[in-house]
């Protein structure tokens, strides 16, 4: 399982291990039933406290993105592709908010947010077309 977290990020580490689990498993990089490395391998991969993904763990499992069995260890949790598709929305709806209020604050007609949003996104759809014709 490869997290990537940062050590000079101001998000707490664990909520980055549990934004990259639950990123992992949305993703479906990791399967449901699928064991997450110990509570001490992780916390030795990622050069942290066990306190710490000890957290992440509980967390992950409160919101029901992975389930303990006592003496076994924790496993990913199968989630409904709504659940999935409703943690995604969550996940981009805050960051959009700030930018819309942002252009509000700026009196950006509606149309023109629009126009940079799609502008934005056919950018990156571009840079990821190019990214893969430089593979090949």
């Amino acid at each position: 399982m490869l997290i990537h977290i940062s050590q000079t990020s101001s998000t707490p580490m664990y909520e980055q291990v549990i934004g990259e689990i639950q990123r992992l498993i949305a993703m479906g990089h990791m399967e449901p039933g699928e064991m997450l490395p110990s509570i001490r391998e992780l916390s030795k991969q990622l050069m942290t406290s066990g306190i710490t993904i000890r957290r992440a763990y509980q967390e992950l499992e409160q919101t029901g993105f992975i389930y303990t069995r006592k003496g076994k260890g924790s496993y990913v949790a199968k989630l409904s592709d709504e659940r999935l598709a409703q943690w995604k929305m969550e996940q981009v709806r805050g960051p959009l908010s700030e930018s819309v209020l942002q252009a509000k604050k700026l009196h950006l007609k509606e149309e023109q947010f629009h126009d940079l949003i799609r502008h934005m996104w056919q950018e990156v759809d571009e840079e990821k077309q190019e990214g893969e014709d430089n593979e090949s």
